[in-house]
């Protein structure tokens, strides 16, 4: 994906608009190595989501809901982050089928 910036590749790697649309994603905040957002309702109560872009190309996300401390996954590879991201929301689907 060359000549996107980070969270651009962020939000593709993860389904772009039809992600946005189907996961209530909202408030995304770019940055020049990340891009957080705040989720709608899911099983896992997870409020916010901050997926960065590592030195080595590979993704840590950070999970937070409220009353509990972040969860981390460090070191994902691109093609995991739907994966990670449905197992820790409790969104589990196949946001690749839809787009």
């Amino acid at each position: 994906m060359t000549g996107l910036t980070a969270s651009q590749t962020i939000l593709a790697r993860l389904g772009g608009e039809s992600f946005v649309m189907t996961s209530g994603a909202t408030g995304l905040v770019a940055s020049a190595d990340s891009l957080t957002f705040k989720l709608g309702r899911n099983p896992r109560r997870v409020t916010h989501v901050r997926v960065t872009v590592t030195h080595d190309g590979r993704y840590d996300m950070t999970f937070f809901t409220i009353g509990k401390g972040p969860q981390s996954c460090d070191g994902i590879h691109g093609e995991m982050l739907q994966e990670v991201f449905g197992a820790n929301t409790g969104l589990l689907r196949d946001l690749r089928a839809s787009a």
